[in-house]
């Protein structure tokens, strides 16, 4: 049968506080039970020392028979404990009376025992107390019985037992103390016999007591637990939910993670899975429409040249083209075509690279305003003839720690783009200088600007915000991600910002040196 993590808890805990309680109990009815029993013996072996001054006074003739029984019946009532003399020869010369309403031991006499010379021995044949006093019936069963245990009281030690008294049919604390002759042998000895009905009637209060505490106490950790493990298991059970919708594709499921418990914790990292686990399969999806998107880009851009060439070729071979002209200006844009391709291959050899782990850039500290006067002198012929404004504006002592050949070709792609899509009587505004303990390059343009859709893709590979695939002016979309990669070699970072027909700004910003 398989039990729940509720249950489980549940019944755990209610084990615990059982075993905990039948420990307590048993541990605190022992310490009570030998406590009480230990202070009922040391009252008895003082008493037991007094009545033996008694004892030696009755024997000196300073205390009359009567008065010593009557004292002997006080110390019972008081002590709750049978008093017994016994002389050297083992032989009870007195046994006190207990109050009525006491129990009596069986085949006891029902007057006051007394000292005589009547009294028998302790014998297997004893019958009682001497003539005019009433007698003890179980004489032999006594000897026989206690004889033994009696001993080390007639060897002079004090006697301290709790056993089963036969006598009076119950369990008794008897104390022994022996008496002396002036010359020092033992002349006989005091037993004092006490029930302890009294402790066990007390310990079985404590067990009710205890009783009634732990059946509250396992209600109370009943409600408890189970609202504890309702806790634990509820939010466990929903992470199951949550884990299960996960494994049919559900990311986008959220489990309750309040406090800040271990289960907690459990829930937050079950969160956090799901929802890296949602951008993991939101960014595969997009990489495979990237793929997808390549694949098409590519096999656009490769399959234009080489059709053109083709078709060019085959017209000049089967002699449909006959003017000199006419083949001079074929020849002409198969070279174009080719010059076009070598350049998207060689692009992609350079992004290869660039993303190459194990590439390495030689680097060397580079004036970066420098870098990009030069780019802005070589394009600014190109711009009079588009009719854009170009305009760079440097300090000098912005330098960087970087690869000039890389350097020199992202300063091209950017403004190479920037002359690319604004219009005639547009500007492009190019700036190099440091920024805190930054340098920054900065290339804005007024053209047709990017849409906010297209930001965050416009950095992947063949990726164009103008989706007809036209052969213009545009490229080949591999510039922006050539660019990216050479600003991540060097350190550093990019930003754009674009509205629609206002232009572009592209701000890149790598360490100073």
């Amino acid at each position: 049968m398989r039990l729940s993590l509720q249950r489980r808890l549940l019944y755990s805990y209610i084990m615990v506080v059982v075993l905990v309680l039948a420990g307590v109990s048993v541990g605190i009815s022992l310490l009570l039970r030998e406590y009480f029993l230990a202070n009922k013996q040391k009252e008895l072996v003082s008493k037991g020392y007094e009545l033996g001054r008694l004892v030696e006074s009755y024997n000196e003739g300073r205390l009359d028979q009567d008065g010593f029984v009557r004292l002997i019946d006080s110390v019972d009532a008081f002590l709750d404990a049978r008093v017994w003399v016994v002389d050297a020869s083992r032989r009870v010369v007195a046994v006190s009376t207990p109050p009525r309403g006491d129990g009596r031991a069986p085949g006891m006499g029902q007057g006051r025992r007394g000292m005589g010379p009547g009294g028998h021995d302790m014998g297997p044949g004893g019958h009682g107390m001497g003539q005019g006093r009433h007698g003890m019936g179980q004489g032999g069963v006594l000897a026989r019985a206690l004889a033994d245990r009696l001993e080390p009281v007639f060897a002079g030690q004090v006697l301290a037992r709790s056993f089963y008294h036969p006598v009076y049919d119950e369990n008794m604390l008897i104390v022994g103390v022996p008496l002396y002759k002036a010359d020092g042998t033992v002349n006989g000895a005091v037993l004092l016999n006490s029930p302890v009905r009294g402790v066990d009637e007390f310990l079985r209060r404590i067990y009710f007591y205890i009783g009634g505490l732990g059946l509250a106490a396992l209600l109370l950790t009943f409600f408890l637990v189970r609202r504890l493990a309702t806790g634990i298991t509820r939010p466990l059970r929903d992470m199951q939910e949550a884990a299960a919708a996960m494994a049919r594709g559900d990311y986008a499921i959220r489990v309750k993670a309040d406090g800040g418990d271990e289960v907690g914790e459990l829930g937050g990292s079950l969160n956090a899975l799901a929802q890296e686990l949602g951008r993991f399969v939101a960014g595969t999806a997009r990489m495979e429409k990237l793929r997808r998107d390549f694949v098409a880009n590519i096999s656009h851009e490769l399959r234009t040249p080489l059709t053109v060439i083709r078709g060019y070729t085959e017209a000049l071979l089967d002699g449909t083209v006959q003017e000199p002209q006419e083949a001079d200006r074929y020849h002409r844009l198969m070279r174009d075509e080719t010059v076009r391709l070598e350049g998207l291959i060689n692009e992609l050899l350079d992004l290869s690279r660039l993303q190459a782990d194990g590439a390495a850039l030689p680097m060397e500290r580079i004036p970066l305003a420098a870098i990009a006067e030069s780019v802005a002198a070589l394009l600014k012929p190109r711009a009079d003839q588009a009719g854009v404004a170009l305009t760079l504006a440097t300090d000098g002592e912005a330098a960087v720690d970087g690869n000039g050949d890389r350097l020199t070709q992202l300063v091209l792609i950017f403004l190479d783009n920037a002359l690319k899509f604004t219009p005639a009587g547009g500007r492009v505004t190019a700036s190099v200088g440091r920024c805190g303990g930054e340098v920054r390059l900065q290339v804005a343009d007024t053209g047709r600007g990017i849409a906010r859709e297209d930001l965050p893709f416009i950095w992947e590979r063949f990726y164009k915000a103008d989706k007809s695939h036209g052969r213009s002016a545009a490229g080949t979309g591999l510039g922006l991600a050539i660019a990216r990669e050479i600003v991540a070699r060097h350190g550093g970072r990019v930003e754009v910002a674009s509205e629609l027909g206002k232009g572009s700004t592209f701000t890149i910003y790598f360490p100073a040196v």
